[in-house]
């Protein structure tokens, strides 16, 4: 199957895109594409090495023109469920934002693996040792409610919340259309102003009952909900909670970019030994 994973980054974020793309295992995909945010020409050019694609996108979505001028790595949001239009010819997709980072090869395997099943396959918010506090959860209902009314601020019982930083998706899901579907009506409710790719998937799955594939949370770690443990024995970053499992995929979400002991000392330990 031929797969293409898929990424973006500004020169803001471009010592993350270098941390993620140096941990990619070789064999684990056919081909990377990189959505130019604003890079530097030396970023490009490390980049270019690497990359079978690098594009610089437009709007594909409604977005304001405040928006697009005061917050161009929006584009970020609004290109993830157009990957087919802009890289045809490929049989599914991965996409992972510039700030995560992989410490085992084996979690790209389980969404290349669950992928044929034509479904999403993406990680809920959802683990023992995550705290989901009150702000947490105002700032999803906000989002929630501006988009698709008050009745879709809260969820359905037991409806999963998922984390769109890391996914997988066959080209011929109907997943993309009615994510771009959601999407478009969030975006007129709030006159282009509120740009939220998640929320947007969420409700589409909420509300068409698409097919999905949760994985557990160590394939994509959200280090604002929980920092990870560290191992020394084995060297890894690991669950904060019995029994400890490797993490396959560490994503730096939110204010966690800026913890530098996580950032340099552990993963760098963890990587190199």
């Amino acid at each position: 199957m031929r797969v293409l994973l898929a990424t973006a980054a500004d020169e803001h974020f471009a010592p993350l895109l270098r941390d993620l793309i140096e941990s990619l295992p070789q064999r684990a995909f056919a081909d990377l594409a990189i959505f130019d945010l604003g890079l530097s020409r030396e970023t490009l050019h490390w980049a270019n090495a690497r990359a079978r694609h690098i594009v610089a996108p437009g709007w594909d979505l409604p977005v304001s023109e405040r928006v697009r001028i005061a917050q161009p790595y929006h584009r970020a949001l609004t290109v993830r469920p157009f990957l087919r239009d802009y890289f045809p010819g490929y049989q599914a997709y991965v996409w992972l934002d510039a700030d995560c980072w992989i410490q085992e090869a084996r979690a790209l395997d389980h969404y290349f693996a669950s992928v044929r099943r034509g479904a999403l396959v993406i990680a809920p918010q959802s683990h023992p040792a995550y705290r989901h506090g009150e702000r947490s959860r105002r700032w999803r209902a906000d989002r929630l409610g501006a988009y698709f009314g008050t009745d879709a601020a809260c969820p359905p019982k037991r409806a999963p919340y998922v984390n769109a930083g890391v996914f997988a998706l066959l080209a011929k899901a109907p997943h993309w259309q009615a994510w771009r579907d959601s999407f478009k009506q969030g975006l007129a409710a709030t006159d282009g102003e509120l740009v939220c790719d998640q929320t947007a998937l969420n409700h589409a799955l909420w509300t068409q009952r698409l097919p999905l594939v949760p994985l557990p949370a160590r394939f994509n770690w959200l280090c604002h909900l929980a920092l990870p443990a560290y191992d020394p024995k084995r060297r890894c970053l690991c669950e904060p909670t019995t029994p400890n499992r490797s993490l396959g995929i560490v994503h730096l979400a939110a204010g966690t970019k800026d913890i530098l002991a996580l950032r340099y000392s552990s993963l760098h330990k963890a990587r190199n030994g």
